[in-house]
């Protein structure tokens, strides 16, 4: 209930006053609270109370939730006294529950309308109330509680409150059948929550004659990206159940299957001169750098990471939500490993306008940090040389024990003594000798040991073990990061600050978006900034098919590419005379007046990037920046990007 033991404490001493003359007591023992009375007193209490109803239960963050969630879904307004008397709370309260939602509301970029006779309404796209109210149930009770009460293994009455009034059984019944359609070994408990939750979603909303509208070109998109003609199958499952198929709906559903039965995913980002390969490395680049360790050789690593960041570009462009039920338990394992991952996925990824969610993070967090732990094994693995000139016996009898009291060890080999005179053992971490080996063996390196291991033996060759993987932990911490790629390193504080003195301002009429881009290539060729004007264009047009590259509430919209035609590091700003509508995020229209361009070398520096990711994301966390872009002079903006990139330096 979100109170203290006190709170209940005080309750229970009422309680009791007022049924102490029914010789009917609540008592608390071993930390349980226990009746004490007779089993017909008992009945007859129960009779007198009735069935609870199941609203009194919610905590108050349960009702702004329940609230919010009613909201998400209402194509009407709702007045505050419904809530009042829904959830038998004064209207007074309800108006400081709305105080919350409005918040909750604004990091999902939805607004809260509330208007005298009017009534309550959520304003914003039909997508965003959908990806915040699947959020929503997320943050109504855990992962576990949920999965449990959707495999009906628990009953949880306030769960079951709040799916029945939101979505009645039979949808749930509905929803659960059509994610079935689905071969079960393809996918998993959360990935289940979050299909069925927005199937759920789909479904009441296509019986309410509401359903959502997307554009003729993305419904292709979605329909056209699952390995097993999902989209036929459930449009024939809708059919049977009198259910209208409706094509925006079935492609809904279908771009919120699991990641693996989807295909291609990274087949829109290759038009970008620029591979999901190449983005790995930046944020590889970036972790070695501030951990220092050195992961560009871990092929595995690279291989998964650049499968992970194809769906995990297909999801965001897409505005799909993804949830780890380990988010926190990884945020605290892994805190200093989650702060850098999500610190490098900033760097490289705005220059996109792709924001990837503390989830998203927390996954890619936990591959890293798996192959930092696998590779710290590796260095402390240890490689031992047997050297037993008392015959084969013996050196078997000593290499069975060492495998027995040493783990994680790389290679034990047996030599004769002249072996170990030519070569030294240089490879080796640690010698056993069962003789003395003279002056050589004073090396420390070397234990002159009983073949049979005596319990001295055994507790020196620990201590040296110990030693030894210490000493390979410390090199693990302190390794430098890899050099740079061909062209990296090369002129970076002269490219730097020719992209601030050459950095370009203009006014330029407000057309059509492809006219705007045809104008901005143009002038950045007459330049010599780049060359082959249409190509660029090109490159700039199909970035912006992939995703939104508008900057939600700030009226900017980021350009960014690489591509090999460009001739240097260059930053430009464009201003319109005017304003332009452009697609954000949840397929809404919105206003835009200034452009932000970035170009960059297929090859860039690894250091030049990264001063154009800290100016990306300054663009989504610094208001007073998009301010400047919109209304500041030149001088005053090169003093701006200055600063801007003088506390980039200051962070290296």
């Amino acid at each position: 209930m979100e109170i203290s033991s006190r709170t209940i404490f005080r309750e229970i001493s009422s309680i009791n006053n007022a049924l102490k003359e029914k010789q009917v007591k609540i008592s608390v023992k071993n930390s349980a609270l226990v009746y004490s009375g007779s089993e017909e007193e008992k009945e007859h209490l129960k009779q007198i109370l009735g069935n609870v109803p199941k609203r009194l239960l919610l905590t108050p963050k349960q009702r702004i939730l329940f609230i919010t969630a009613q909201l998400l879904l209402a194509d009407e307004p709702y007045k505050s006294a419904f809530f009042s008397y829904q959830l038998s709370v004064a209207e007074g309260t309800i108006s400081l529950y709305m105080d919350s939602v409005e918040q909750w509301l604004k990091e999902k970029n939805l607004f809260l309308l509330r208007k005298r006779r009017y009534g309550i309404h959520i304003e914003g796209s039909e997508w965003n109330k959908r990806n915040a109210l699947v959020a929503l149930i997320y943050e109504y009770k855990p992962v576990e509680e949920l999965l449990s009460y959707i495999y009906e293994t628990e009953k949880e009455p306030v769960l079951h409150l709040f799916f029945r009034l939101l979505f009645g059984n039979r949808i749930l019944d509905i929803s659960k059948e059509m994610v079935q359609l689905i071969p079960e070994q393809t996918i998993d408990d959360v990935p289940y929550l979050t299909l069925l939750f927005h199937t759920m979603i789909s479904v009441k909303k296509t019986l309410a004659k509401n359903p959502i509208s997307l554009p003729d070109e993305f419904i292709q998109e979605a329909l056209s990206a699952n390995r097993f003609h999902f989209g036929e199958k459930l449009r024939q499952f809708l059919l049977q159940h009198d259910i209208p198929a409706v094509e925006s709906e079935i492609a809904y559903i279908s771009i919120h299957l699991p990641a693996n039965c989807l295909y291609g995913t990274e087949r829109n980002f290759t038009d970008l001169d620029v591979s999901v390969h190449e983005l790995a490395e930046e944020v590889l680049y970036e972790i070695q750098r501030k951990m220092r360790v050195d992961l560009s050789g871990d092929a595995q690593l690279i291989s998964g990471l650049v499968h992970y960041f194809s769906h995990a570009i297909y999801r965001t462009n897409m505005g799909i939500q993804v949830k780890n039920s380990l988010l926190n338990q990884v945020m605290e394992h892994y805190k200093a490993l989650f702060k850098t991952v999500e610190s490098a996925c900033k760097l490289v990824f705005s220059k996109y306008n792709i924001c990837l969610s503390k989830d998203e993070i927390a996954f890619i967090t936990m591959d890293i940090g798996a192959a930092l732990e696998t590779k710290e094994e590796q260095k402390k693995k240890i490689a031992i040389q047997i050297i037993c000139p008392n015959g084969l016996f013996a050196s078997r009898i000593l290499l069975n024990k060492i495998h027995g009291l040493v783990r994680d060890i790389d290679s034990v080999d047996i030599a004769s003594m002249k072996d170990w005179k030519d070569s030294g053992g240089k490879k080796y971490d640690l010698i056993l000798s069962t003789v003395d080996m003279g002056r050589e063996g004073k090396q420390n390196r070397i234990l002159v040991v009983s073949p049979f291991l005596s319990e001295d033996d055994v507790s020196r060759i620990n201590n040296r073990v110990a030693m030894i993987r210490k000493r390979a932990g410390y090199r693990i911490g302190k390794s430098l990061p890899p050099p740079p790629k061909d062209g990296a390193g090369v002129d970076e504080s002269g490219s730097i600050h020719r992209m601030i003195e050459h950095l370009w301002l203009e006014t330029i009429p407000a057309e059509a978006f492809e006219n705007i881009i045809g104008r901005i290539s143009s002038g950045l060729c007459e330049r010599d900034a780049a060359e082959d004007c249409g190509k660029i264009k090109s490159l700039i047009l199909k970035r912006e098919k992939i995703g939104s590259i508008v900057i939600p509430g700030t009226r900017v919209s980021l350009l960014h590419i690489r591509s090999d035609l460009v001739h240097a590091p260059y930053i430009g700003i464009y201003r319109l005379d005017g304003e332009i509508q452009m697609e954000g995020v949840g397929f809404v229209q919105v206003p835009v007046d200034t452009f932000l361009l970035m170009l960059a070398r297929s090859n860039e520096s690894p250091v030049v990037l990264e001063k154009m990711g800290k100016i990306s994301i300054s663009l989504i966390e610094n208001k007073n920046f998009t301010k400047q872009l919109r209304t500041s002079g030149l001088n005053e903006l090169r003093a701006v990007f200055q600063n801007l990139l003088e506390e980039i330096a200051e962070e290296r």
